[in-house]
């Protein structure tokens, strides 16, 4: 029931945590809490859809979970970037073009204890599904590089 509670409050506030999170450039997450905003591209709907995420760098790169809260399907801005891995991130003040690529089950292994160790909350989740709970690697897309 909880995971239930958590999954429909994460959707029903999505508006109010974009609009908290460009109100106050990003300072809304506890203070070591990397957060920011992914907008991708409705891969039904063809509509741009933002959510606000924990991240946590892998060098220039950024690492984000489809946890979706523990539920049996991966979250809609994950299934979006399969169909189209062309995103837009927002960190503070500063907005950058991204490509997404999940990563392989080898490479997510190791860097689940990092992510544990930063976000613990993240074990509950697994817990809660039977799925495999994909790690996705943004990679900031530098101008004339396509």
């Amino acid at each position: 029931m909880l995971m239930f509670l958590e999954r429909e409050g994460n959707r029903r506030l999505r508006r109010l945590g974009t609009v908290l999170y460009r109100l106050t450039r990003g300072h809304i997450a506890p203070h070591n809490r990397g957060v920011l905003l992914l907008t991708t591209r409705g891969r039904k709907s063809g509509r741009e859809h933002t959510v606000l995420l924990q991240f946590f760098r892998d060098g220039a790169n950024m690492l984000v979970v489809a946890a979706n809260s523990g539920g049996r399907s991966d979250p809609d801005w994950s299934r979006n970037l399969k169909v189209n891995p062309t995103a837009r991130v927002e960190i503070g003040a500063r907005t950058q073009s991204v490509r997404a690529e999940q990563l392989p089950d080898e490479e997510a292994a190791a860097f689940w204890p990092a992510i544990l160790q930063r976000a613990p909350s993240y074990n509950r989740y697994i817990k809660a599904t039977t799925r495999t709970i994909p790690l996705v690697r943004l990679i900031p897309i530098i101008p004339n590089e396509g």
